[in-house]
């Protein structure tokens, strides 16, 4: 039985995304009600972030609490160890302009 509240579309890195701790998230999937991305900082269980996504030309801000944060593997890159963490966040407080952003970039993502 699906427990989201929206449905899940794949981005295949078709959407850009930043953070204050992460200069780069690669976004994984994306729905109305939250993301779910890969980052190379751990980010906290149940602590209220901010991601900048970015498709085209449209940014938008959104915060969200992490519902799950996991080290998923260690890249190797140029001889140093990097951690990689799959982090998914439920999107919180979400402004009618915000919401209008993310539908237009939902929309952008599915008609390619």
């Amino acid at each position: 039985m699906e427990r989201r509240s929206s449905r899940r579309r794949e981005v295949h890195g078709a959407v850009n995304g930043k953070m204050i701790l992460a200069e780069h998230v690669d976004i994984m999937d994306l729905s109305l009600s939250g993301i779910r991305f890969k980052c190379c900082r751990r980010v906290d269980m149940n602590s209220i972030q901010r991601i900048l996504i970015r498709k085209q030309d449209i940014s938008v801000s959104l915060k969200g609490k992490v519902i799950r944060s996991t080290l998923k593997e260690i890249e190797i890159t140029g001889g140093k160890n990097s951690p990689v963490y799959e982090v998914a966040m439920n999107f919180r407080e979400l402004t009618d302009d915000d919401k209008l952003s993310l539908e237009k970039i939902i929309n952008i993502i599915e008609n390619g």
